[in-house]
């Protein structure tokens, strides 16, 4: 007895010690894992699985984030700020004390959107926002609101402190759709009082830039974007008091920055949307005459940013929407493109650190910060811990469910992430720099991607992976416009050459909502379906045993989703919406055996759906709220899951739907889009966010013998002992209790959750 006690005390800590270099935790980055060791099987039989285990949530990355303004202190080392601006939801301030390596974020500044951020050479720090101008003396802890005077329409775009007086302050304001008539303000007390500049332009336009010559504070250049497309630009002589419009000679689209040391003045604008195309342009004459640098071999004519180097003035920077970073080293007389590996970044801000030619600050739109060190020969990214990146879908391999994917987007731009550790660790996909809406994973494997535009990057459309990494375009195709948008995307597992994908047509193409069909793996494509109203959108299909069922909404006159369904294989397709609510918008399809769950967005009462009939009715269940996707434990179809876009977030079921508890502890997911169910060694549910992508172990493998919640040390020792003295553990059914048995009781402990 006492030789097989020590030799249980030898395996124990063994077992222990293999255990405490396989447990996760967060990374250096703070992200954890969503599972770390991959079960070849799951041991529990379906519909025997234990309720879900206490919500866990962590954060799993990517970093990123929408940074509109990125800028490094004149004073104090390794100071660096960046403002977020994005698309959807609300911005804030990040701050980093090591030059960009790792960021926190401004606490009291979280849900204000930063579009400018400038230092005096004092070190003050000012900042543009949606509420105005706000300072810091204290390398950027604390923030003081400046009043503008000019009311609730303050959202501030440009920030420019006179080179020759750190006091003079000057404003670029936006036009609050034609309701802020003041736009352009000037404070010479460091911001306490300001007084109206705003050239005599007719009607109000939003100041996108000022710059303020560095040995003449008089003179001032400002330029202008329209709400709805139109720039200009105007020069002043004497600090603002008189203006002259100088827009003759310049593309009539959305002018974004200007720089102008006295004599030369440069200036950039142009953005995808509506081609209001525009590049970058030089005057030597007070913006008389105007030449354009951006020729016909410019790659992208949508410069969002641009920013000359502080010792060398025949090095210019421009950023653009997608194509990265375009450089000059001869004052803008010949270009090289995407340089250091920017290639299919859109980089919304691009500075030189105070007096530095070699270090160089990109904010760009969804990667967040990237950072050069050799003067924009190659630049990497330095996001660590910016965590609002915005996604919009999240999938996993269920041959590898440690391989994730997520669709992320911005305002016209986007990408795919990838991991294939659990969201330890992101590579950005090669893919054009769209929007995208949709991952998924085939049943082989094979991701897919839908992207939502623009067109002037790359085609919208489906896309697939191949296996050297690289993409092809795979359509549907309509045209050379913007004719196709897609988000509902399925596979048959038991015909590899089917694939459906649904949306909508747009543009000249119509607004009807339709469903597309392949069967030879999308080199060919039919439209099955064509629905007769306008303003319609299927965003999801899924296959039952017997039909395929697609959800609709509705954002016409009308408003109101349903359900479609097919009984031939997606060729034909008819209304299956009895019992459905009027006003039902149908974002998410469940499939759960015999029965399918529907989620509805609609604020007014919807919630979760049930048929049990393939789709031919349907009932609503116990949860009423607006909902963004359901899911279902896949080992137990009574688990069901479902997420809404406000705190908690995840409500759980065990009953089949009629009841629900909160799931959401830990979780802070912004505007949640999504949510997927991972079965692995250990299950877990996955949520797209606008504050990226979130996890939690839902189900540990069995093991939980002293029913503590968790599978532990004090499981092993009662697995041990029970494997010691021969009373019980024939796991693999072999008729004896020996190694085999004990390795699989050790690997189920190694490999819970």
């Amino acid at each position: 007895m006492y030789l097989h006690h020590l030799a249980g005390m030898v395996l124990l800590g063994i077992a222990v010690q293999s255990v405490s270099a396989g447990v996760p935790s967060p990374d250096n980055r703070g992200w954890m894992p969503v599972t770390w060791q991959a079960a070849a099987t799951d041991q529990q039989t379906p519909g025997t699985r234990e309720a879900p285990l206490p919500a866990d949530w962590h954060a799993l990355g990517p970093f990123g984030g929408d940074v509109d303004a990125v800028a490094a202190s004149p004073t104090t080392s390794g100071l660096v700020l960046a403002g977020l601006a994005p698309t959807t939801g609300s911005g804030t301030l990040y701050r980093s004390t090591d030059g960009g390596d790792t960021w926190s974020e401004v606490a009291s500044l979280s849900g204000l959107s930063v579009y400018d951020i400038e230092f005096a050479s004092d070190g003050t720090a000012y900042i543009g926002t949606m509420d105005g101008v706000w300072k810091s003396v204290d390398d950027g802890q604390t923030w003081t609101a400046m009043n503008l005077g000019i009311g609730v329409n303050d959202q501030t775009y440009e920030i420019e402190i006179d080179p020759a007086d750190m006091n003079t302050i000057w404003a670029g304001v936006a036009d609050a759709l034609g309701n802020q008539p003041e736009n352009v303000l000037v404070s010479h007390d460091a911001g306490v009082t300001w007084t109206d500049k705003t050239p005599p332009m007719g009607s109000p336009m939003s100041c996108t830039g000022i710059a303020v010559a560095p040995t003449d504070s008089n003179r001032v250049v400002a330029c202008f974007a329209g709400a709805f497309g139109g720039g200009q630009v105007w020069f002043s002589s004497d600090g603002g008091s008189t203006w002259v419009n100088r827009s003759a000679g310049l593309p009539g689209n959305p002018m974004f920055q200007v720089v102008d040391n006295g004599s030369r003045t440069l200036i950039c604008g142009g953005q995808n949307f509506g081609s209001q195309l525009f590049g970058v342009y030089l005057s030597m004459n007070d913006g008389q005459t105007w030449t354009e640098l951006s020729d016909a071999s410019w790659v992208s004519k949508a410069v969002n940013d641009i920013t000359v180097d502080p010792n060398d003035e025949n090095i210019i920077l421009a950023a653009t929407d997608g194509k990265g970073i375009f450089r000059s080293t001869d004052g803008g007389t010949t270009w090289a493109f995407e340089v250091g590996g920017t290639t299919g970044l859109t980089v919304r801000s691009v500075k030189f650190s105070p007096g530095s030619s070699d270090t160089i600050y990109l904010g760009n739109g969804s990667t967040a910060v990237y950072r050069s060190t050799d003067g924009g020969t190659s630049f990497t990214q330095t996001s660590v811990g910016i965590g609002a990146l915005n996604v919009v879908d999240i999938a996993a391999n269920s041959l590898d469910t440690d391989e994730l994917a997520i669709a992320f987007q911005g305002l016209n731009d986007g990408g795919v992430y990838t991991s294939t550790d659990g969201g330890v660790s992101w590579e950005l996909a090669s893919l054009p720099a769209t929007r995208y809406n949709t991952v998924a994973f085939a049943p082989d494997g094979t991701l897919y991607a839908i992207s939502d535009g623009p067109t002037t990057v790359a085609p919208e459309g489906l896309y697939r992976r191949n296996p050297d990494n690289t993409w092809t375009s795979i359509g549907p195709d309509q045209g050379n416009l913007f004719e196709s948008e897609l988000f509902a995307l399925t596979f048959d597992p038991d015909d590899p050459d089917l694939i459906m994908t649904g949306g909508s047509d747009f543009g000249v193409a119509g607004n009807e909502a339709t469903i597309w069909r392949s069967v030879d793996m999308g080199a060919t494509w039919t439209k099955v379906y064509e629905a007769t109203d306008d303003f319609e959108d299927v965003k999801d299909i899924v296959l039952t045993d017997t039909s395929m069922l697609a959800g609709y909404i509705d954002t016409g006159t009308e408003h109101s989703g349903g359900v479609l369904r097919s009984t031939d294989n997606g060729n034909n397709w008819t209304e299956s919406s009895s019992g459905l609510l009027f006003g039902m918008q149908i974002v998410d399809l469940q499939v759960a055996g015999p029965v399918v769950y529907l989620a509805d967005q609609n604020t007014s009462g919807g919630g979760l759906f049930v048929s049990s009939d393939d789709g031919l009715s349907w009932s609503q269940s116990g949860f009423t709220s607006p909902l963004k996707a359901v899911t279902v434990d896949p080992g137990d179809l009574a688990n069901v899951f479902v997420l809404q876009r406000a705190t908690p977030w995840v409500y759980s079921s065990v009953d089949s739907g009629a009841t629900f508890t909160p799931y959401g502890t830990g979780l802070n997911a912004g505007f949640a889009e999504t949510m997927v169910y991972a079965r692995g060694g250990c299950d877990a549910l996955l949520i797209a966010s606008t504050t990226g992508s979130w996890g939690t172990s839902v189900h540990a493998l069995p093991g939980d013998l002293d029913g503590d919640g968790d599978v532990d040390q004090s499981d092993l020792g009662i697995l041990l002992a029970s494997y010691l003295l021969n009373d019980g553990g024939d796991i693999d059914g072999d008729g004896d209790t020996d190694q085999s048995d004990l390795g699989i009781l050790l690997s189920n402990y190694l490999m819970s959750c």
